[in-house]
């Protein structure tokens, strides 16, 4: 079964790669973008046969070099296929005698045939080729008439979309056509350039992800190529974002196995050591990109491969007197391990025996010890070390595991911190198993000391950002033991901030051109952690005030006392009078005044249950009870000449606010919070990626009419995130069921406040909306609330 190589892959032309040229046989090439630097002289000559997807020039360039160089040594015309619009272009306006010489007129040497001849090919036809291939053009959707094509041989095929933008017959065509294993699709842009990449017919990584919807046949293998050079590395990120890894970006220099669809590393021919030097120089700047460590690890796994044209390697980091295994890859058995491909399960290699001495026997370990680079022939050859664990994974897998080249891998330092091991070199021609040379230990080895300071990097900054996290965590933890209900709001409020920033990203409908990478969800997730950290400063008795009269205690009980004491003051008084009424058996005056003391104790009884009431601050205290509360406090209830109040002027005052227990002062100095919020973390140095943090923390009370705080900030002044916070912070605060000041309201009530809140502009309208929409309100009350507080929410939603 034949393997076609992918020549060339970019979607335009730079230092490091070429434009679109597939080879699907020594004879016979898909498009010109990279003829002459990929393949030697005498390949050159025999390609006999073009067949182009369009005319545009990054697809048909080298199609004018190839007959340049090797005219005289051909002895047959070059055959250009196409659509008939391709082949009136190249008539007119590249092979004209004016942009380059019209080989139609030209002649091969020492004959009557023309160098050049012209086919005009049709949707949808076979054409057969030498090896039994037959190339199908398809239907593609660009900026000029354009074709793919279905490249098949042996009832196996390779789909190629050519450039092409959304294409709903082609993803039908590759779910009825059980023969494609695999397909090649053009992502020429990232999402930022969405227009662009509209009209000039290209797909972006959001497109790609919605034509994939169309796709019902799973077991397919997808391939991406035309990425522009300049936009690879912001491609690649969004790529990965939709779950599509770097390892299905096809490079110059691969190729897919027709019977299988799977990808295979191969070199080119004709490739030098400068240019494995400049290979190398690419990926240590790939390398130093990287920002997470399990994808660097598999990189460095993948690309120590490629340099040599390994078929299998293995990393292994140093940890605690053991090498463990961190990535393990084989291209023949399709075995990936560890990095991003899950987790790795084999034991640990030891570095030292039971009985303390070095363990010289496993070479990996011996590398490691010695830091001496280790290159065996063959495996079942060498002596002096056991391999004993590489012949039992043969014998379980039937695979010949022979050549093997063990690099050490140093630190800045020149310290050892793990071992890469590179097995089965094949040969670039013949693909058989080869002996691992001096130009691949040498290169391995400057390779190995470039992803060994990353590793180094790598850690060191993960390392940072774990203390950041882990030191955040702590300043909750801190919060807790000052208030409780503040720390579990935090968390709360971080899971659902996180949870509408994730849906957000995910949306392809309001936010179809918003998205958020991994390092914008963390700031989120940062920015909701430390979004109450000015609490630090407000004292206890505001923080966590669950009645009105708390004030440092809850002083109800104070006003309960007094009222006790007027009680037993007036029956005092009552006892009294009625001894000095013994004497004259004046029944019915002693039941009088012992009737006005129950109206009395009555009076004082209805006044502490208006008191006790209000004191809670669970509902709204009205004018007429905020009057009455400042005659209690007024009246004055004199007793045998002296006199009691039952309130003081402060804690009527406390009794009279109207909504919860805090009274405007104490409010001010909640909501002080929030400045002291955004003045800590200004003072903390945060990286570049994080830098938006404070303000992201510090303007969630912020509204879009500007009656926000700490700021009033209004409109675009308030940064997207920063409206997420505050859905979170306040969704979470109405459905909270710990808080000491109030009951949790149910899901219909929050939505319904939120409703109210977007159609008074203090919240984003189209946000709180979506949070409706997408039902994300139900999956945070199903995961976070009880079972009491989940209802219908009725509010229509419609009309923001």
């Amino acid at each position: 079964m034949s393997l076609i190589k992918i020549l060339g892959t970019n979607g335009s032309r730079s230092d490091e790669g070429f434009t679109t040229c597939i080879q699907v046989n020594d004879h016979t090439l898909i498009d010109a973008g990279n003829i002459m630097h990929s393949l030697g002289a005498d390949a050159v000559v025999k390609i006999n046969a073009i067949f182009f997807t369009h005319s545009h020039l990054d697809h048909i360039i080298d199609s004018a070099f190839l007959l340049d160089n090797v005219l005289v040594h051909r002895n047959k015309p070059l055959t250009l296929y196409g659509l008939p619009e391709t082949i009136a272009s190249l008539k007119e306006h590249f092979f004209n005698d004016t942009i380059w010489p019209d080989f139609t007129k030209i002649n091969l040497v020492g004959t009557h045939q023309p160098s050049l001849e012209y086919v005009e090919i049709n949707y949808n036809q076979r054409y057969m080729m030498e090896d039994d291939i037959v190339l199908t053009p398809i239907p593609s959707n660009h900026a000029v008439a354009c074709c793919g094509y279905i490249i098949e041989q042996s009832g196996s095929a390779v789909l190629f979309s050519g450039d092409t933008y959304k294409n709903k017959a082609l993803w039908e065509l590759i779910n009825t056509n059980k023969s494609i294993k695999s397909a090649i699709l053009d992502v020429s842009f990232p999402n930022r350039l969405s227009k662009i990449a509209e009209e000039s017919k290209h797909m972006t990584p959001r497109v790609l992800q919605e034509e994939l919807q169309l796709l019902e046949r799973q077991e397919v293998n997808l391939y991406i190529n035309h990425i522009k050079p300049f936009y690879y590395v912001e491609t690649l990120s969004e790529l990965e974002n939709i779950g599509i890894s770097e390892e299905k970006i096809l490079q110059d220099g691969e190729a897919i196995d027709l019977a299988t669809g799977e990808l295979k590393k191969l070199a080119l021919p004709g490739h030098t050591q400068d240019e494995r030097i400049h290979k190398l120089l690419k990926i240590g700047t790939a390398l130093s990109s990287e920002e997470e460590l399990d994808t660097l690890l598999e990189m460095i796994v993948t690309e120590a491969k490629a340099l040599t044209n390994a078929d299998g390697g293995t990393l292994y980091l140093v940890d605690d007197h053991h090498l463990r295994f961190k990535v393990v890859q084989n291209d023949s058995l399709g075995i990936k391990m560890g990095g991003t491909a899950g987790e790795m399960t084999w034991d640990p290699l030891p570095m030292y025996l039971e009985n303390g001495s070095l363990n010289m026997k496993m070479v990996a370990v011996m590398c490691a010890l010695t830091a001496q680079i280790i290159n065996i022939p063959d495996v079942y050859e060498a002596e002096g070390f056991s391999f004993e664990g590489t012949k039992k994974f043969d014998a379980g897998t039937g695979y010949r595991s022979k050549s093997m080249l063990v690099i050490p891998l140093k630190d800045h330092e020149q310290q050892i911190i793990g071992v890469l091991q590179l097995l089965n070199k094949r040969d670039y021609q013949t693909q058989e198993t080869a002996v691992f040379d001096g130009e691949d230990a040498e290169i391995t080895l400057s390779f190995a000391s470039q992803a060994a300071i990353a590793i180094t990097n790598k850690t060191l900054i993960q390392g940072l950002e774990n203390l950041l996290e882990a030191f955040l965590k702590s300043i909750i933890f801190a919060i807790s033991k000052k208030s409780p209900y503040t720390a579990g709001h935090i968390r709360r409020m971080v899971k659902l901030s996180v949870m509408l920033a994730e849906a957000i990203d995910r949306d392809k409908t309001v936010y179809h051109d918003k998205s958020f990478t991994p390092e914008e969800i963390k700031q989120i997730n940062f920015a909701a952690l430390m979004h109450d950290i000015g609490k630090l400063a407000t004292p206890e008795y505001v923080v966590d005030k669950a009645t009105k009269l708390e004030m440092i205690f809850d002083r109800i009980s104070l006003v309960e006392k007094r009222i006790t004491i007027i009680k037993q003051a007036l029956q005092i008084e009552f006892l009294k009078e009625k001894i000095a009424l013994f004497g004259d058996d004046d029944k019915g005056r002693c039941n009088q005044l012992e009737k006005t003391m129950e109206e009395k104790f009555a009076i004082l009884d209805s006044y502490f249950e208006i008191i006790k009431n209000s004191n809670k601050g669970e509902e709204f205290t009205s004018n007429e009870t905020v009057q009455k509360i400042q005659s209690i406090a007024k009246e004055s209830w004199v007793i045998e000449g002296v006199n009691y109040a039952i309130l003081e002027e402060e804690e009527a005052y406390n009794l009279s606010v109207q909504k919860g227990t805090l009274t405007n002062e104490e409010r001010d100095i909640i909501n002080l919070h929030a400045k002291i919020s955004v003045d800590i973390l200004n003072k903390l140095p945060f990286p570049k990626k994080y830098k938006e943090i404070p303000q992201i923390s510090g303007n969630h009370h912020e509204k879009i009419n500007g009656k926000g705080y700490p700021q009033g900030l209004k409109g675009d002044e308030i940064s997207f995130e920063a409206r997420i916070l505050a859905i979170a912070d306040i969704f979470e605060a109405l459905t909270a069921s710990d808080r000491p000041y109030k009951k949790a309201n149910p899901i219909s009530v929050a939505m319904k406040i939120l409703y109210f809140m977007a159609k008074d502009g203090d919240l984003d309208r189209e946000m709180v909306k979506f949070f409706f929409d997408s039902n994300l309100y139900m999956e945070y009350a199903k995961s976070s609330l009880p079972v009491t507080s989940i209802d219908e929410v009725s509010v229509d939603f419609s009309d923001l």
